[in-house]
């Protein structure tokens, strides 16, 4: 606290001056004066008469510095309480997230660490980790302060379900934390999270419209999952990243085979890097095969790893890494491109189909980029054939229709792929102008045995063909399958019926054995590898 000293001294001034003339009234009052004045006439040779007027000046010099010591007690005093109060306003603004209100994580820690120290096997502490999902889309969708109305609201939203002793932080960007000091069971842990994935899955009021978020959870108990507070945490984010990669909205308590799950997972993640960075990527080819004329029309290119040190990584495992850890993009590009250059070796009737995730349709300049590559590479934007999953129709984002668009006026087709695996509508496929339906393996594969099965598909067919679009068939691996098919109009088909996936090079005895056999279903199907 800072003080006017030029006004303080004059206080002081002031309040020595009325000391001194307080001292004089009241000398005054008491007879002092004469009284002295008679012992100075009385003993004016004598050596008394100093003595008295020295300890006379002293009276009222400490009668004034009295007044002028406690004035500036208590002036000193009320400023180490306000400097005192005021550095505590600042050491705890600092240590509580300005956004929400909520304690961050040095306070966490603290919490964490005095609550770790006392539990036992029968006083036990649950620790939860939050992950939300979603913050990025509301964000490009709707700005920045609509990311940080929907997080002010979720804080409140947690902090009316946690029960009193809670203690909830927000840990990070989009990562909250919670200690409950004393649990009776695993449902006292377990019934909060439900409850918050609930609370979080309601949609958020915005300024622009609706926001949605979902919320993810990983639970650790102590002493049962171990007292070190640091490990408590690390095993909370990994039970946390388990249930994130279950998939939306999923609770998880830690197990020890988590670790071993968390640490591949590191492990390819690492190596992905690595490999986007060597362009050690590469694209994998099944043909498609029309079903009217028994012949390949294009190839289907399909991303292939093989890592030295993990071996052969499916695309359903680091495809998913490569769109939480945003490195989709960079991956997409790598492989489309040398896709690209190799379909350039192919006859010019052939097509090629790429698939685009629904992360990388968040993204507007995605169009761009993809028809850039077209111009680098010589290939035609009419041989490409983009293949979006319908969960992209599902999200309603306004990015993808963007890049739609702007590849369908560059002569780029598009493709539905998985119809009927996420609840798209008829009013939604009508938003978009498609040039064709895959019809998904899970249907396709029980066409012998299921009577759902070839309903569905007929009806999928019958759609296609009310709205002009052709079709195609994954995971064709049977000859009953393929008649099924060819019976009810599809017009294209996949599957290892035909072939399965072949590297580039291979492309040219594939063609080559189809022209010495002739095509390739004549009174039924016949293997490409045979």
């Amino acid at each position: 606290m800072h003080f006017d000293w030029r006004r303080s001294a004059t206080r002081d001034f002031i309040a020595l001056f009325g000391g001194v003339v307080l001292a004089s009234l009241l000398a005054h009052l008491y007879g002092l004066g004469p009284r002295l004045a008679q012992l100075g006439r009385r003993y004016v040779d004598s050596v008394l008469d100093e003595l008295i007027f020295i300890v006379f000046v002293a009276f009222l010099l400490s009668i004034a510095l009295s007044i002028f010591s406690v004035r500036r007690y208590r002036e000193l005093a009320c400023g180490i309480d306000a400097r005192t109060i005021a550095e505590v306003d600042v050491r705890d603004l600092a240590r509580h997230d300005p956004l929400t209100g909520l304690p961050d994580r040095r306070l966490f820690d603290e919490k964490l660490d005095l609550c770790a120290r006392l539990a036992t096997y029968t006083h036990q502490v649950a620790v939860l980790m939050l992950g939300l999902d979603g913050l990025k889309r509301i964000k490009d969708t709707h700005g920045h302060e609509a990311v940080d109305r929907a997080l002010f609201e979720l804080a409140t939203r947690l902090i009316d379900i946690l029960r009193k002793d809670g203690f909830l932080a927000r840990i990070g960007g989009d990562e909250f934390g919670i200690v409950l000091p004393s649990i009776s069971s695993l449902e006292d842990p377990a019934n909060l999270a439900r409850r918050m994935v609930a609370s979080a899955a309601d949609t958020f009021a915005i300024e622009t419209g609706a926001a949605g978020l979902s919320l993810a959870i990983g639970i650790v108990i102590a002493p049962l999952d171990g007292v070190n507070p640091h490990e408590l945490v690390r095993r909370a984010e990994r039970a946390l990243y388990r249930a994130q990669s279950d998939g939306r909205s999923r609770v998880r308590f830690f197990e020890p085979d988590i670790d071993i799950h968390v640490e591949r997972r590191i492990n390819i993640e690492r190596e992905l890097r690595s490999a986007i960075a060597a362009d050690i990527i590469e694209p994998h080819y099944q043909p498609v095969v029309s079903l009217e004329s028994n012949r390949i029309v294009g190839f289907e290119a399909l991303a292939r790893w093989e890592n030295r040190t993990l071996g052969h990584i499916p695309p359903d495992v680091f495809i998913p890494i490569a769109e939480e850890t945003g490195l989709i993009n960079a991956l997409g590009d790598q492989v489309f491109r040398r896709a690209c250059l190799d379909a350039t070796a192919w006859p010019k009737t052939f097509s090629l189909a790429f698939n685009i995730s629904p992360v990388q349709l968040r993204d507007s300049a995605l169009g761009g980029r993809i028809i850039s590559i077209l111009e680098q590479t010589g290939f035609s934007p009419c041989r490409l054939e983009i293949e979006i999953t319908e969960s992209a129709f599902v999200e309603r984002n306004g990015a993808a229709k963007t890049v739609i668009d702007e590849l369908r006026q560059a002569g780029v087709r598009i493709a539905l792929d998985d119809f009927g695996t996420a609840y798209a509508t008829l009013s939604q496929l009508l938003s978009f102008r498609l040039d064709r339906i895959k019809i998904d393996r899970s249907f396709v594969s029980h066409l012998d045995e299921s009577t759902d099965s070839r309903v569905i598909v007929r009806a999928i067919l019958d759609i296609a063909k009310g709205f002009g679009l052709r079709t195609t068939a994954e995971g064709v691996e049977d000859e009953g399958q393929l008649v099924y098919l060819v019976a009810n109009g599809c017009t294209e088909g996949q599957g290892y019926l035909f072939s399965g996936p072949v590297q580039a090079t291979g492309i040219p005895a594939l063609l080559d054995r189809q022209a010495r056999r002739g095509p390739v279903t004549e009174d039924g199907a016949r293997n490409l590898h045979a």
